[in-house]
């Protein structure tokens, strides 16, 4: 059983947050463990807390509790060490929570922070910068760096509404990226580690993290209404049957790197625009329920 447990908290959260972290903590001290708690301000502060728990060796895991960006902030300290990453989800979309089937029972997130399977997988680059489960190129970037994030903490995921309607009435801008060297245009972009999107959305039905590579969705969209049918087609799940939407299997993508071309990582913004987007050598384990698909699928 792991029993001692550094918490890196965002210090952003609302009280609902605050209310299932303090659940938590109080299931894993009933259980025998020592719990520490740090808030966050900043991804580099996500960062450099881990990075020096990893270092210190006081630890058997260190926690997230927040939403995708600060669980990115935690990974990138803790990668290069064998420290697992563990996940209390307590942010707007928690994609990755979804991927995991992680849940938010405050006795069962402690049942797994304690004594979960640590799965290691590979993770995603652009340009040397990790991200745990995607990288989006256009519709989704401009819509993250529109967002109001005050708002977003008060409201959840309704603060995406007028940033989305923003886009979408904008005429798709295309572009060039290059797929394992193959050349393909494209009005959005989504390369992905993951199958979930946006939080319960599937966007990649056949991707796992513990695959060797990743899935590009392409969009070649050009009207505004062509756009939108994607994005409702995305909500229902039926866009892999549109003749403008590719999704393809890839382990290499080439960006164009202009200034005009917004990116995201894992939800946030990311600037300047990527050239690459590559997979790691090395891998990062993530602690899981035991009857995660990601626990189930691992290789023995």
């Amino acid at each position: 059983m792991r029993s001692r447990l550094l918490i890196i908290h965002n210090a952003h959260a609302g009280l609902r947050q605050r209310q299932l972290l303090g659940e938590v903590r109080r299931h894993l001290e009933n259980a025998g463990a020592a719990v520490r708690i740090e808030d966050a301000q900043t991804l580099e502060q996500d960062r450099d807390l881990a990075r020096s728990a990893a270092e210190s060796g006081a630890f058997d895991a260190v926690i997230a509790a927040g939403g995708d960006s600060t669980i990115r902030g935690v990974a990138c300290g803790l990668i290069g060490s064998a420290m697992p990453l563990g996940i209390i989800p307590v942010g707007t979309g928690n994609v990755l929570a979804e991927e995991i089937a992680l849940g938010r029972d405050p006795a069962a997130l402690a049942a797994t922070l304690l004594g979960g399977p640590g799965v290691p997988v590979r993770y995603g680059r652009a340009d040397g910068t990790p991200f745990l489960m995607m990288a989006g190129a256009g519709f989704d970037a401009h819509v993250v760096e529109h967002l109001n994030l005050p708002w977003k903490r008060q409201v959840g995921k309704m603060a995406y509404s007028w940033p989305i309607i923003r886009q979408i009435v904008q005429k798709p801008k295309p572009f060039e990226v290059a797929i394992d060297n193959r050349t393909v245009r494209a009005t959005w972009l989504v390369v992905t580690r993951v199958a979930h999107y946006g939080g319960s959305f599937v966007i990649a039905k056949d991707q796992q993290l513990s695959d060797d590579g990743f899935q590009a969705i392409v969009t070649t969209a050009e009207s505004r209404q062509a756009f939108a049918a994607v994005l409702i087609a995305i909500a229902r799940g039926h866009h892999a049957a549109r003749r403008d939407v590719s999704i393809i299997p890839c382990t290499h993508v080439r960006l164009p790197g202009s200034p005009a071309i917004a990116v995201q990582l894992d939800g946030e913004r990311f600037a300047p625009s990527p050239r690459e987007l590559t997979l790691s050598d090395d891998r990062l384990t993530i602690i899981v329920p035991a009857a995660s698909p990601l626990a189930l699928n691992a290789p023995s």
